[in-house]
């Protein structure tokens, strides 16, 4: 289920975090400590007639030079999605078609590899939202990715792009690293 990969995720980087502190030094509960590991959390929430997408993120910097970037994504509704890491040079733009940006010289700069990656889809028929007296037809997809990543980079950003017969998005955002909050980042429309 859902709950049990995100757990498994969190005890994961619980693991990986403690065992680069042991290496490097003990925890400090203390503003630069948190800055220099807290990236925090990404969250994006598209609602449309035909369409219901969740995107959320997390990015973990482990401090030992590397860091992992986790992506869940749930939806309703027809479409693709993509999410990419991508340099802060990337034109938004919608494209014919969606392209790897792990391709771009200047993205290789992050050398990232996926750790984890699983999709799971359902088609099934319901009442339309637009016109209840209607059955149409659906697809839900649940996506999960994780990637490792080493330095160097400057700044890494979250890339997402979604095209349906109806709606397309595309969105870039870029973490402020001198900002840090409990709160998510959210993003909604």
């Amino acid at each position: 289920s859902v709950e049990n990969f995100w757990d498994w995720l969190s005890n994961v980087t619980e693991v990986q975090e403690s065992l680069a502190r042991t290496k490097r030094r003990p925890i400090v509960k203390t503003g630069k400590f948190k800055k220099m590991f807290g990236w925090g959390d990404f969250h994006s929430n598209i609602k449309t007639v035909k369409l219901n997408l969740l995107i959320t993120g997390k990015i973990v910097d482990h401090g030992n030079g590397t860091f992992s970037v986790y992506f869940r994504h749930n939806s309703t509704g027809l479409g693709n999605v993509s999410v990419s890491l991508v340099p802060p040079s990337k034109v938004v733009e919608f494209e014919p078609s969606p392209q790897s940006t792990l391709e771009t010289k200047e993205s290789k700069s992050f050398n990232c590899r996926i750790e984890y990656e699983k999709t799971d889809r359902a088609k099934k028929t319901a009442l339309c939202n637009f016109d209840p007296s209607k059955i149409c037809y659906q697809e839900q997809t649940q996506s999960h990715v994780s990637w490792l990543c080493s330095k160097p980079f400057k700044v890494i950003c979250i890339y997402i792009a979604f095209y349906s017969v109806d709606y397309k998005l595309v969105q870039k955002v870029c973490p402020d690293y001198n900002y840090h909050s409990e709160t998510p980042y959210l993003s909604s429309g």
